[in-house]
């Protein structure tokens, strides 16, 4: 199976509420029942671009795979099927985990920040000492 095609399904199924556990899972499931046929038709003595037609075949279309999923309602995601919990959970969320941005920040550009820390230390060290060179040629003068 053409993998523009399992792409298009999995967003397919993820914009229509979806959970992305159920649409990974089933995309791997389609991905493994196409190579399962494949193999079984390349069996039985077909090349590899009949077999592969032939596999498509057997699958069936794949819009009425994505139909049957999405009539599912214990498929979806809990924001779609509790939409009013979702927007007072969601807007609390990014409240509550807002001050923690700065640190997930830090953690992501460690490098730099050692960095820039190092390089603020070398400076404040290189001003002291020459503060100190000045006060002490005020101060023995």
């Amino acid at each position: 199976m053409p993998e523009l095609q399992l792409t298009e399904l999995h967003s397919e199924l993820l914009r229509s509420g979806v959970a992305p556990r159920h649409a990974r899972r089933t995309i791997a499931e389609l991905a493994d029942h196409y190579d399962d046929l494949v193999e079984g038709a390349l069996g039985d003595g077909a090349d590899r671009g009949a077999a592969e037609v032939r596999a498509l075949d057997d699958l069936g279309d794949l819009r009425d795979i994505a139909t049957a999923i999405k009539a599912q309602p214990e498929l979806r995601c809990w924001a779609y099927r509790f939409p009013h919990v979702a927007l007072i959970v969601y807007p609390l969320t990014c409240l509550a985990l807002l001050p923690a941005v700065p640190v997930m920040a830090g953690v992501a550009h460690a490098g730099y920040l050692a960095r820039w820390a190092a390089c603020i230390l070398l400076s404040g060290l290189v001003t002291a000492s020459i503060f100190l060179f000045l006060q002490l040629s005020i101060t023995l003068t």
